[in-house]
């Protein structure tokens, strides 16, 4: 009988062994670049688009299959985007962001934060990124194979050529820019005499993602799988393989003709990767999820119709970006398969979401701004979520950054994370680059230096409400400024060019990690280490006077050169 029972307990088990690896799903999560929200073939409208739609057949079918996220919100810039998506927190709290990293900035993501590989390992996935980093590289331990994932193929930049792999990143100066590497290692270069050089970026990153799956598929297809595919399409340079500009010769503007065809290819490109996951046998038990790191520059012929504003700017056609969850693993629920959920939904909302996805259930070393929205998204059921910083800079005097609370939304004069006129911002496109008047209707003036909407009455942010209904806009400004004596300097501020950063600093003629060289003003990963040791676990005046204190040392150095 003894003997019975513990055979039995054993199959018992094994059986919940089981249950759970099937319910512990691979997660792959496609971060497109600068992608326009209306150049997805669900939310084009030709009288508003330019000569032709953009053909997205394969975005558009596991779109249907899954649920439409059509009130999610990011930042609106890469460095920033990526770093709340990895970190599940505000720019304003981590220190990457207004402003993007620059190649010759020494700082990368702070070592104090746990980025979701690392804590994916906690039940045990497997975690791989192919494609563009932006989180610092200054010291080698910046790059994801230091930080929770076991291989990264991709590069450090911001922006590359999609032939040579060369980046300036509005630099002076070019380098080149491609890596391979496993966990524990410098991702070493992949020098530019080797095969990838004179192929093409997307080709390069999806051929390395279905290397990746089906190496999974065949060696470790009982452990759970995360894959960030951080894809370099659609930002600029706009440049794209001839064979996909045939089907746009009646766009008679080249620019948009171009983009158009990268738009295409990366959705052929997320079409071979969704085939690799099913002929690998991993898309049963596979949740995608896919979004735009921000919404779409003009200048690289992207369009946002309906929303005013593009990169770089808190408007709408900033920070709403396009994003989906589909997949068999995701197990949704029928009430929303097919469905646009308008939810509010952050980027850093990710982590949190997909933690709980995952199963992970240990505390989180830091305060998360981001909430779980699983159950919104796989069941419909209203988003936890009511609060979004969109930008915020701590407190200096100014204010500047944008917030929403609820339906309203509060934008300060210092609109842009870059330098682009707020007032001159129209719907849409600059007059005469698309078809339809409508597009271009005038920005209203700013009053009393700040911007107030209802979003949801008015998603054109066309009609500032700040003298019409003073009392909510005193309530909204209250409140940021409330938020605001939590924020911590945006890094970039805090640091200076640094000359021993350039390629031409070494052999490869490649950007490369400095730390090591002599008078350098990288901060290092170590120096960040003792600092977060002294000082507060978040953000606020401890983080603040950290960060300075940093700066100051590295300032001086410099000055002493």
């Amino acid at each position: 009988m003894e003997c019975f029972q513990r055979t039995l307990l054993l199959v018992v088990l094994a059986l919940a062994c089981c249950r759970a690896a099937v319910k512990t799903p691979h997660v792959v999560f496609i971060f497109a670049d600068d992608y326009g929200w209306n150049d997805i073939g669900y939310h084009q409208q030709l009288s508003v688009t330019t000569d032709h739609l953009i053909s997205t057949p394969n975005l558009d079918s596991l779109a249907a299959s899954g649920v439409k996220l059509e009130n999610y919100y990011t930042q609106p810039l890469c460095s920033p985007s990526r770093g709340a998506l990895m970190t599940g927190r505000y720019p304003a709290h981590t220190g990457i962001g207004p402003m993007v990293i620059n190649l010759q900035k020494g700082y990368g993501l702070p070592p104090k934060e746990v980025i979701i590989p690392k804590r994916l390992k906690e039940v045990g996935y497997t975690t791989h990124i192919v494609g563009k980093w932006h989180l610092g590289f200054c010291d080698a331990r910046y790059f994801p194979t230091n930080r929770g994932f076991d291989t990264w193929f991709g590069y450090a930049s911001g922006m590359q050529d999609y032939w040579t792999h060369f980046s300036d990143d509005y630099s002076p100066t070019k380098g080149y820019d491609f890596r391979s590497g496993k966990a524990g290692s410098d991702a070493e270069l992949v020098l530019p005499e080797s095969k990838y050089n004179g192929t093409y970026g997307l080709y390069a990153h999806i051929s390395e993602a279905v290397r990746v799956i089906k190496d999974h598929g065949a060696n470790h297809a009982n452990t759970p799988m995360f894959m960030y595919l951080a894809l370099q399409s659609v930002h600029d340079p706009l440049q794209v393989p001839d064979k996909y500009l045939p089907e746009y010769m009646d766009i008679k503007n080249t620019s948009r003709r171009i983009y158009s065809g990268m738009v295409t290819a990366m959705d052929e490109g997320i079409g071979n990767v969704t085939k690799a996951l099913k002929d690998a046998g991993l898309w049963d038990k596979t949740v995608l999820i896919f979004a735009s790191d921000n919404g779409g520059p003009w200048q690289a012929s992207a369009n946002n119709y309906p929303l005013r504003g593009q990169k770089f700017q808190n408007w709408e056609g900033g920070v709403r970006a396009i994003s989906f969850v589909t997949g068999p693993g995701a197990e949704l629920s029928s009430t929303v398969v097919g469905k646009s959920l308008n939810n509010l939904m952050h980027v850093t909302d990710w982590l949190p979401t997909i933690m709980d996805l995952a199963g992970v259930d240990s505390e989180a070393p830091n305060k998360l701004d981001g909430v779980s929205q699983w159950n919104a998204i796989s069941k419909g059921s209203s988003s936890p979520r009511t609060r979004i910083i969109h930008n915020m800079s701590p407190v200096n005097g100014t204010l500047h950054g944008a917030l929403r609370d609820g339906d309203w939304k509060l934008i300060l004069q210092s609109n842009v994370a870059g330098s682009q006129a707020a007032e001159k911002t129209p719907i849409g496109l600059p007059a005469g680059w698309i078809i339809g008047a409508p597009l271009v209707a005038s920005c209203p003036p700013a009053i009393t230096g700040a911007w107030l909407f209802n979003i949801a009455n008015d998603p054109t942010e066309s009609t500032n409400l700040v003298s019409s209904n003073p009392t909510k806009y005193q309530e909204m400004l209250s409140l940021f400024q409330q938020l605001q004596a939590d924020a911590v300097p945006d890094l970039n501020s805090l640091h200076a060019l640094d000359p021993l950063s350039l390629p031409s600093n070494n052999q490869y003629n490649a950007w490369v990690p400095w730390n090591d060289k002599a008078g350098t003003t990288c901060t290092a990963w170590d120096e960040y280490v003792s600092s977060d040791e002294e000082g507060s676990s978040d953000g606020g005046a401890a983080a603040t006077a950290s960060v300075l204190a940093l700066t100051a040392t590295v300032v001086l150095t410099q000055i002493a050169l």
